[in-house]
């Protein structure tokens, strides 16, 4: 089920990223996955490919937690290099969907920590770097938002 957390910004689960009649009723226009191995082991990437190449859909794939059992930190970097790339593919695309395999660990995570670090207070660089600004408490306001309209998100405050 896909999830609306902003007017653009969608979190959701691999299989909405296949299902072509909600992509198309969702009028998503950019999917960013967070999913190792790009689904290889379900072998349907080929119809993925062409089911986004026909639909016109731009697709992306950071894959999120390639590593975690070996380096507990590459996890945090792989999750904050998504949010970035989140708020690239945002002044480019109307309608994102936002993915990992179900959609209540990694993709609620890069949301709300693109929603605490871009947005709002987020925008001012010298604010983040200042000791007012507490990124605890703005993820976690974030993640709060997600919950009221996602509600089996599992919050992850040990990636920050």
């Amino acid at each position: 089920m896909i999830t609306w957390i902003t007017k653009n910004v969608a979190i959701g689960e691999y299989t909405d990223a296949l299902n072509e009649e909600l992509l198309k009723k969702e009028k998503i226009d950019c999917i960013l996955s967070l999913r190792t191995g790009l689904g290889l082991e379900s072998g349907n990437d080929d119809f993925k490919f062409y089911l986004y190449d026909r639909m016109e859909i731009r697709y992306y794939n950071i894959p999120v937690g390639i590593n975690a059992h070996i380096d507990k930190e590459s996890i945090k970097v792989e999750l904050i290099t998504a949010a970035y790339m989140l708020e690239q593919l945002i002044g480019k695309y109307k309608r994102i969907l936002v993915h990992c395999t179900a959609g209540i660990d990694r993709a609620p995570f890069v949301v709300a920590y693109w929603i605490a670090g871009y947005s709002g207070y987020g925008k001012d660089i010298n604010f983040i770097y200042s000791k007012e600004f507490n990124f605890n408490f703005w993820i976690s306001k974030a993640y709060e938002l997600i919950k009221e309209k996602r509600s089996q998100v599992i919050e992850h405050m040990e990636w920050i």
